[in-house]
């Protein structure tokens, strides 16, 4: 065998062993429902992500919301962010630093990903380092029983598929999984909603049949999608966005339910939908560009159940009740001002 052939059979055998250490370190974490390497190597990762997210345009402008004055630091929860965008972009690059210090509530937490991420080199070690987790029920439920908090986005691939620049949605899945396991854990539900994620990247019109397409052959839900200067696939030339980050109340969920029936999880899913929509109505028009604010945001469920109108949340911020099931307007028709932004921080 030639000389070039040997090292050319060397090198894809150490990647062969490096990757199957890989995976074998993550399966042992998931298992153990613990972190990866000491706190300053996540730092250390994030700043590296979020460098790389401030030169290309990204950057978080601001951080606030309601949630952050009733927060429990004794309790855990279940985070679930919105929307989830072309990229979780800001998932990754930016609130990946909330993780590994445990903000906003004091306890470190876990971000729960589309698994098939730990496939890209590179992406896979800093998901891993910043609490990143595949989002697979086993894995879940190894964190949440070892007293864990988590993250997740529950429209997850489906959601980030029908993501577009000019609409903001939250896409929720048929079975509420994530309602399920808040119940079943007694866990209270955390929403916080990254305004501007969607304004990232555009979405290219009539590109339905493509994204499918190369989901149904590799398993990555991402839309078409264009970046800076209009270039085509730019996943990593992002538009330049200022991110900001707003905190919705907690929704109480009370004991753990092993076995919550269908009105409760309905009941909780309704009352989730409240604190997500009161997000939006008291920071849309603040935090996003006008003509998309002026849309609304729209609730789509995958079971086809009609969604519920905006109840307590709003009568309880003193607010217009939402007028039809689809979504949430940016404006608010009665007297009353939305309140106002929190001060800005910045990371």
């Amino acid at each position: 065998m030639a000389p070039h052939a040997k090292r050319w059979l060397a090198l894809a055998a150490l990647c062969a062993s490096y990757l199957q250490a890989r995976s074998a370190l993550l399966k042992r974490a998931e298992k153990a429902g613990a972190r990866i390497g000491p706190k300053s190597l996540g730092l250390l990762a994030w700043k590296f992500l979020y460098r790389f997210s401030q030169l290309v345009g990204v950057d978080l402008a601001s951080e606030g919301g309601e949630g952050l004055q009733h927060l429990d630091p004794s309790k855990r929860y279940l985070i679930v962010w919105h929307p989830h965008g072309f990229l979780a972009w800001s998932a990754m690059f930016i609130l990946s630093r909330f993780a590994v210090l445990g903000h906003p509530h004091g306890s470190e937490w876990f971000a729960m990903v589309a698994p098939v991420l730990f496939r890209i080199p590179i992406i896979s070690e800093a998901l891993m380092l910043v609490n990143g987790r595949g989002v697979d029920k086993r894995v879940v439920e190894s964190y949440l029983s070892k007293g864990k908090s988590i993250a997740l986005q529950p429209g997850g691939m489906k959601e980030q598929m029908a993501s577009r620049h000019d609409q903001e949605q939250a896409i929720f899945p048929a079975n509420l999984g994530f309602i399920r396991m808040a119940l079943k854990y007694g866990m209270d539900l955390l929403p916080v909603y990254i305004f501007n994620e969607n304004q990232t990247f555009k979405r290219m019109e009539g590109s339905d049949a493509v994204t499918k397409w190369i989901y149904d052959k590799t398993g990555f839900g991402v839309p078409m999608l264009t970046g800076r200067f209009g270039a085509p696939m730019a996943g990593l030339m992002p538009i330049d966005t200022e991110i900001h980050v707003r905190w919705g109340e907690p929704v109480e969920v009370g004991p753990p339910v092993p076995d919550p029936s269908e009105e409760q999880v309905e009941e909780l899913f309704c009352r989730y939908l409240d604190a997500l929509r009161s997000i939006w109505t008291r920071h849309a028009q603040e935090c996003l560009p006008p003509e998309v604010a002026a849309k609304g945001l729209k609730i789509i469920r995958l079971d086809a159940k009609p969604v519920p109108p905006h109840r307590m949340g709003a009568q309880a911020a003193g607010l217009q009740p939402v007028p039809t099931w689809a979504q949430t307007p940016a404006t608010d028709p009665s007297p009353s001002r939305p309140r106002p932004l929190e001060p800005r921080s910045r990371l």
